[in-house]
C-alpha cells in the first residue's frame, strides 16, 4: 500500500511538474481551455496579491522606522522604562533574526526535499537504482523531520516575540505624561505595525489558497498533456 500511494505521489509530480511548465502553450488545447484560463487568473491574482504583500511589507518597515524614531526621542524621566525597553526590544530583535533564519533553513530544506523526491521519480523507472531509491527514500524521511523539526522552532521563536512585543507596548504606556504626543504617535505606528501584520497575514493565506488552486491545474494540465502526447500533435 505504501509503495502503491508513493508511485501515486511520484505520479502527481511528475503531472505537477509538466503542467507547470507546458501550460503556457496549452491556450489552443480546447479541452484543457479551463484549466489553461483559470491558470491564466490565477497567475493574475497571485501577481496582484504579491504586489500587495510588497506595499504591506513597505508599510510594516516605515511604520518601525516612525516608532523607533519616537521612542528614541524620550526625555530623562523615562530613563528606566526606555532602557528596560530598549533591552526587550533587543531581545526581539535577535529573535527576529533568528526566526528569519529558521525561515532560510527551512526553504533550503524544501529546495533539497523537492531534489530528492525529484530524484526518486527519474531513479524509480530502472530497478538497477533501487539502492540508490531507498536512500533517497530514507533521506526523505529526514528531511521532513528536520522540516517538522524547524517548524515547531519557527513557531516558539514567534510565540516569544509576541510575548516581548507585549511587553514592549505596556512599557510604552508606561511612560509619563509629558510624552503624551509622543506616545500617541507611537500608538499610531504601532497600529499601522499591527494593520500591516493582519494585511500581510490574510494575503499569505489567499496565495496559499491560490498556490493550491495552481498545483491542481498544472497536475490537469500535465495529465492531459502527457495522456495524449502520442495521438494529440500539439502534445508532442
Amino acid at each position: 500500500m505504501s509503495e502503491a500511494a508513493d508511485e501515486m505521489h511520484l505520479l502527481r509530480l511528475a503531472e505537477e511538474i509538466l503542467g507547470e511548465i507546458v501550460w503556457e502553450r496549452a491556450e489552443d488545447i480546447e479541452d484543457i481551455s479551463v484549466e489553461y484560463w483559470t491558470l491564466r487568473k490565477f497567475m493574475l491574482q497571485k501577481n496582484e496579491i504579491d504586489l500587495k504583500v510588497n506595499q504591506a511589507a513597505d508599510v510594516l518597515d516605515l511604520s518601525h522606522e516612525e516608532r523607533n524614531a519616537v521612542l528614541n526621542k524620550s526625555n530623562q524621566s523615562c530613563l528606566a522604562l526606555e532602557k528596560k525597553r530598549d533591552e526587550l526590544f533587543a531581545k526581539s530583535t535577535a529573535l527576529v533574526a533568528e526566526r528569519d533564519n529558521l525561515i532560510s533553513k527551512a526553504r533550503l530544506l524544501r529546495r533539497k526535499f523537492d531534489a530528492s523526491r525529484t530524484k526518486i521519480q527519474v531513479l524509480s523507472e530502472d530497478v538497477d537504482n533501487a539502492e540508490i531509491v531507498q536512500l533517497e527514500r530514507r533521506k526523505l524521511s529526514d528531511y521532513k523531520n528536520e522540516f517538522a523539526r524547524l517548524k515547531d522552532s519557527r513557531d516558539e521563536v514567534g510565540e516569544r516575540i509576541t510575548k516581548l512585543d507585549l511587553l514592549i507596548a505596556r512599557i510604552e504606556e508606561s511612560i509619563s505624561e509629558d510624552r503624551g504626543r509622543l506616545r500617541q504617535e507611537a500608538s499610531e505606528a504601532y497600529q499601522s505595525i499591527g494593520k500591516a501584520n493582519r494585511d500581510i497575514s490574510q494575503l499569505s493565506a489567499e496565495t496559499g489558497l491560490i498556490e493550491l488552486g495552481i498545483q491542481e491545474h498544472f497536475c490537469a494540465v500535465g495529465r492531459y498533456v502527457s495522456n495524449h502526447a502520442s495521438t494529440n500533435p500539439i502534445c508532442r
